[in-house]
């Protein structure tokens, strides 16, 4: 890497790092980009020059915690437990962030805007399975599966049952595994024209 590249990383990491802490203290209901200027100690000019737009600029802070966590952004992951299990880690050692974005409007907006990502990340993995992510069941797999992975249930698993990050992944990796199995079971059924018996 360049020495001119590493200042661009340096710059960006600067102005979503003063995104996430807004977010994180709560006082980002609505950010305006002058606030994160001050922030970040980054003019309004260069600001505009990495993120064109308030809405580019908050989509790629809605990624950041995921890219500085595995290194790559939601949308390249390829092993979703790997990926689970290290973004977890790094909730662990951002929880006032990861407490405060249900709070705010700000941090509804970045789940908002990770949420077609993750959507269509857990579709191509269920298709990948054998499962159709638009039938009932598999659009039923997709949802359990984005809910279990959501940064609420690491909270839930967390703060309320006392469960570090690993053993919090590992309990999501079982249930989204014991779901899958049995949609492709239920798919497998309906297929054949037998019922399910519960």
């Amino acid at each position: 890497m360049s020495v001119r590249d590493l200042q661009r990383a340096v710059t960006r990491e600067r102005i979503l790092g003063a995104v996430l802490a807004l977010v994180a203290e709560g006082r980002a209901d609505d950010i305006a980009v002058p606030e994160v200027s001050r922030r970040s100690g980054v003019s309004l000019a260069t600001i505009y020059r990495y993120f064109p737009t308030k809405d580019v600029l908050l989509d790629a802070a809605a990624d950041e915690p995921a890219r500085q966590a595995v290194g790559v952004s939601h949308g390249e992951m390829t092993d979703g437990p790997a990926y689970l299990r290290t973004l977890w880690r790094s909730f662990a050692g951002m929880l006032p962030l990861v407490r405060r974005q249900p709070a705010s409007e700000a941090g509804r907006a970045m789940r908002a805007r990770r949420y077609p990502v993750s959507r269509a990340w857990f579709a191509d993995r269920i298709a990948g399975a054998g499962i159709a992510p638009d039938s009932p069941e598999g659009a039923r797999l997709v949802r359990l599966s984005l809910l279990l992975s959501s940064s609420l249930a690491f909270l839930d698993l967390h703060d309320r049952q006392g469960l570090d990050a690993d053993a919090a992944a590992d309990d999501v990796e079982w249930a989204v595994a014991a779901l899958q199995r049995a949609t492709a079971a239920d798919q497998r059924r309906a297929d054949d024209g037998t019922e399910r018996h519960a």
